[in-house]
């Protein structure tokens, strides 16, 4: 959509709904807002840099990927459901053009830049949710009722404006102020995305000059107006450029060419990139090491295996349960079962290896700490027969006054004779 697209289309919206704030709103969206560092900062032109498109990145496949499991049942009975309409809609097709994957993706590059995430129920015949079509946030906008419940305007393509009740829309919020709305990273972190990309534009402008500082000819004596004007093009178009660098340059009539020295803060360009890397990376909470910035290390431990546990725990984590909520909130008590349960599978990501894994199991069985099944239940298997028995070392277990030791697993109170 083209510039003059785009101002149809918010001034559309304005005459449609309800004022200057959508029409703020829409502008902001696609234009972005002036940072400080005089470059305009938006979703789109925050894309263009490359430590945001890889956390982004990262976050959006990280949750795409992750398989989803729906659980019936309380406690011990409860057991993994796959042919239910809610595992079908999640799992496998949540719209007719999109896989699981690519929806989950986009819902998570929706809230990564925009703080919010809409998606439009679908229902059949019988009122049951059959698609969850996705809606590009900057079309939404969302108020609270009187009554508390909240309405959703959505601004279609032609501009029209539809109305939309609580319970036609799904609504994953990011890090919210006021409950309703979630907040734009990209927007409240506009300064620091703005320096990457001022820096970034003047490194682009400095390598296309051959990656030197510009300078100054000077001639004796005293030059007409046009003939400076037409000495700078000749000079520009025969040595200027990344594509003239390094040709000599041959200087006559007295001519002389002064090299304007690199300042402190070209000197230090390098630095400046590599300090907003590391201040992106922040922002989404992703550790340098996962976005190709080796570096430097981190914290969160000193192997591969730790660091990759503590995206997985401090980052990652928080996404999952915010997740988990709005679709127990949303889609799940469409149901209308109370013993139905979706769960996001993390053990994959927070396995250790499996040499490590299964002698810390052991260590769990013979301490009595798990039970065979539970350790099952750990590794995502089902349980066997007899597999509810809790060991206890022998330098652990009770005796009697006279003795004798009591069976653990058997009746209570029930002896068992010293052999």
């Amino acid at each position: 959509m083209g510039f003059l697209g785009r101002v149809r289309r918010a001034w559309m919206a304005l005459k449609d709904s309800s004022g200057a704030g959508q029409l703020e709103k829409l502008l902001l969206s696609h234009f972005g807002t002036l940072s400080r560092s005089g470059v305009y900062v938006s979703p789109t032109t925050a894309m263009q840099c490359s430590a945001v498109f890889a956390c982004v990145g990262l976050l959006a496949e990280s949750i795409a990927q992750l398989p989803i499991k729906l659980y019936k049942g309380i406690g011990g009975e409860r057991e993994e459901v796959r042919e239910h309409w809610l595992y079908r809609l999640l799992y496998q097709s949540p719209c007719s053009w999109m896989t699981s994957f690519g929806w989950r993706e986009t819902a998570m590059m929706h809230l990564c830049l925009r703080g919010n995430f809409y998606a439009y129920k679908v229902r059949d015949s019988a009122g049951r949710i059959v698609e969850l079509l996705p809606l590009h946030p900057d079309t939404v906008r969302v108020r609270q009722l009187d009554n508390w419940d909240l309405e959703y305007l959505v601004t279609l393509q032609a501009g029209r404006q539809v109305r939309c009740l609580q319970q036609d829309i799904f609504h994953v919020a990011y890090r919210s102020l006021d409950g309703v709305t979630g907040l734009s990273p990209i927007s409240y972190q506009r300064e620091t995305i703005g320096l990457t990309l001022s820096a970034q534009e003047h490194g682009a402008r400095l390598f296309s000059n051959g990656g030197r500082p510009g300078g100054v000819l000077s001639l004796p004596g005293s030059v007409s107006e046009e003939a400076m004007k037409r000495l700078r093009e000749d000079w520009e178009a025969n040595y200027g450029g990344s594509g003239n660098a390094g040709r000599t340059a041959i200087l006559e009539q007295g001519m002389k060419f002064e090299a304007v020295t690199m300042t402190n803060s070209d000197a230090q360009y390098l630095e400046t990139r590599k300090f907003q890397v590391e201040d992106i990376a922040r922002i989404f909470g992703v550790p340098l090491f996962m976005i190709q910035s080796t570096e430097k290390t981190t914290s969160w431990g000193s192997g591969i295996e730790q660091m990759s546990m503590g995206y997985v725990r401090y980052t990652l984590l928080p996404w999952v349960r915010r997740w988990e909520q709005a679709i127990r909130k949303s889609l799940v008590a469409e149901a209308r079962e109370s013993d139905l349960e979706m769960r996001f599978n993390l053990d994959g990501l927070q396995r250790s290896d499996i040499r490590s894994r299964f002698l810390s199991y052991q260590m769990g069985i013979n301490m009595g700490v798990y039970s065979p099944n539970e350790i099952r239940e750990l590794e995502d298997m089902p349980p066997r027969d007899g597999g509810d028995i809790w060991l206890t070392p022998m330098n652990m277990r009770i005796t009697d006054e006279e003795g004798v030791l009591y069976e653990y697993g058997t009746e209570e109170g029930a002896p068992e004779e010293d052999a």
